[in-house]
């Protein structure tokens, strides 16, 4: 049980200054648990020469192994599920999320929605599809389950019978609509038509599972007791946003891809401005409207889990950069990190990427690579919000007073990916140069002097003291870029340590610094964990959407809370 606010002797008169750090990854889009891939050994028919569009034969839709509704271990695997119930926990009946500003509910009971076994079918890798390219609005729903099929299935004149209704594979599908409100349908396969492809794996991204093959036609009933991890968190967060109070909040996310360093989006600037929050805190001014707006806009289709780079880019956001420059004083290029340092032309940087074959040599080496002005991308045309900073006049700051909490809440699908695009080695000469500690004591120190055969080059990796082992944040597959040195391969956790120990601020009395809060939801990989560790902040793990809401309700109440002024 998570409790929201800690005791009043322990909260501040000031508000704390909290933004949520968004995940907006395509792997968002997945169901909390996968649609069941499950059998009863020797149930399913297994005719000896099927046709094309008939029970267990492949065709233009794919393969039809294991279909239907009946199979005693699928029937079981589905039971959380059941349209009959008159508890709407079981039934679906109550749209999950029916604000108004998104452009269809999150669903509609009485429609039927084409998915595949991890998630809903996306246009933009998978057809036939019902959600949209910008992951606001569902497309392609059908309110009768015989067009629903028929449209799923992709009749083709030379697969299937006319009438098509006549179709084994189409009247099994049909059936199973009217009488349980979902059919496991095809698998697709390689004969699969192009008209009916998908999904599609990018190079460097992770092995498909086999669920993703897998067609089904649902209704929305089903997708309203399981909805898709994107819709809870997005529903989630903006029933924390109508509940939070006395507390300044803003809204990231991971950032479009710019190349290397991918600055965090800033969908919605900290609120309210700093005469209305204090000594009197305006409610009004919160502006929870515009806020979950703001949530409502999020698309989930990036294809990084960039939260170091985020978390850098939100302690730009929380210096004094705008008033004296401080953000371009420590990270204007060149850097000049050294011979080994990381990243830095043309000694250090890192190896190519195994799976694209992208040249790691000049690894972060743009002249505005820390510093990127909004920019349009020349191949595409898209707009790229660049490194967001504080507004420039004194009420919009980020941070208003001395002593106040500055705070990331990070609410993270699972481990960071595709993140490693820091100024590692400037951090940590900073860092050194301060005389920063560890929670034991000892001096942090960082000396990537030859780092494939040093066998420990220091920096930040607190996996060890979450239950698990330094090795466990070393990981490198479909993960790239990634530092040469054993122990410090990834740098998430360095840009937390880095954020809570170095005062963002010289133009205001006191130190300044940055909490870092992780939520993994569904996820308590050793990295989350140590990021948290090392940003002052704490680790909550969420398996359901109340467990969700309490932890991010309960890191808003820490955030209320001072920790130590001394880095």
């Amino acid at each position: 049980m998570f409790w929201f606010l800690p005791l009043p002797s322990h909260a501040q008169d000031v508000p704390p200054n909290v933004i949520l750090l968004l995940d907006n990854s395509e792997s968002m889009q997945d169901f909390p648990q996968y649609l069941p891939e499950v059998f009863t050994p020797g149930y399913y028919p297994t005719p000896s020469n099927p046709a094309p569009g008939d029970l267990g034969g492949v065709g233009s839709a794919g393969m039809a192994i294991n279909t239907g509704c009946s199979d005693p271990a699928l029937v079981s695997a589905m039971s959380w599920f059941d349209a009959n119930s008159s508890d709407p926990a079981k039934n679906g009946s109550v749209v999950y999320d029916s604000d108004p500003d998104l452009a269809s509910p999150f669903f509609n009971p009485n429609a039927f929605y084409f998915t595949r076994g991890r998630r809903i079918a996306w246009m933009v890798k998978e057809y036939p599809s019902s959600l949209s390219l910008d992951t606001r609005q569902l497309d392609y729903s059908y309110g009768d389950a015989l067009n629903a099929c028929y449209s799923q299935v992709g009749w083709d004149i030379e697969d299937y019978p006319f009438p098509y209704s006549d179709s084994s594979l189409i009247a099994e599908c049909v059936s199973c609509l009217n009488t349980k409100g979902w059919w496991r349908g095809p698998m697709v396969n390689p004969a699969t038509v192009s008209y009916q492809h998908g999904p599609v794996r990018e190079p460097g991204e992770p092995q498909i599972p086999p669920e993703a093959y897998r067609k089904w036609v649902v209704s929305g009933r089903v997708l309203n007791v399981r909805p898709p991890k994107f819709v809870i968190a997005r529903k989630v967060i903006k029933d924390v946003i109508k509940s939070v109070t006395h507390t300044r909040l803003g809204v990231a996310t991971f950032g479009r891809d710019h190349g290397w360093f991918d600055p965090p989006e800033l969908l919605a600037p900290l609120r309210p401005t700093c005469e209305q929050s204090h000594p009197t805190f305006d409610e009004t001014a919160m502006d929870r409207p515009g806020l979950m707006k703001a949530v409502n806009n999020m698309q989930y289709r990036n294809n990084e889990r960039s939260i170091g780079e985020a978390l850098f880019g939100l302690g730009g956001y929380y210096s004094s950069q705008q008033m004296d420059g401080k953000w371009e004083k420590w990270f204007k290029q060149p850097l000049s990190p050294g011979y080994f340092g990381w990243p830095g032309c043309c000694n250090g940087g890192t190896y190519d990427d195994p799976y694209t074959g992208k040249v790691g040599l000049y690894w972060g080496m743009a002249p505005d690579e820390w510093l990127k002005q909004p920019r349009s991308d020349p191949s595409t045309g898209a707009y790229l919000p660049g490194q967001p900073w504080e507004e420039p006049w004194a009420q919009r700051r980020s941070t208003c007073f001395r002593f106040q909490t500055n705070a990331v809440i990070v609410v993270s699908g699972g481990t960071p990916r595709s993140d490693n695009t820091v100024p590692i080695t400037k951090m940590m000469e900073l860092l050194m140069y301060y005389q920063r500690r560890h929670d034991d004591g000892s001096l942090l120190r960082f000396d990537p002097v030859y780092p494939e055969v040093n066998p420990d080059v220091g920096g930040v990796n607190y996996c060890d003291l979450v239950g698990s082992t330094k090795e466990a944040c070393d990981y490198t597959e479909y993960n790239w870029p990634t530092g040469l040195g054993v122990g410090n391969k990834n740098f998430m956790d360095d840009v937390a340590f880095f954020l809570s120990h170095m005062d963002l601020r010289d133009d205001m009395p006191a130190i300044q610094t940055m909490r870092t809060f992780v939520v993994g939801y569904g996820d308590s990989s050793p990295m989350l964990q140590s990021i948290a560790l090392a940003g002052k902040g704490s680790f909550f793990r969420a398996d359901s959407t109340t467990e969700l809401r309490d932890a991010i309700l309960y890191a808003i109440g820490q955030s209320h809370t001072s920790t130590s002024s001394a880095p």
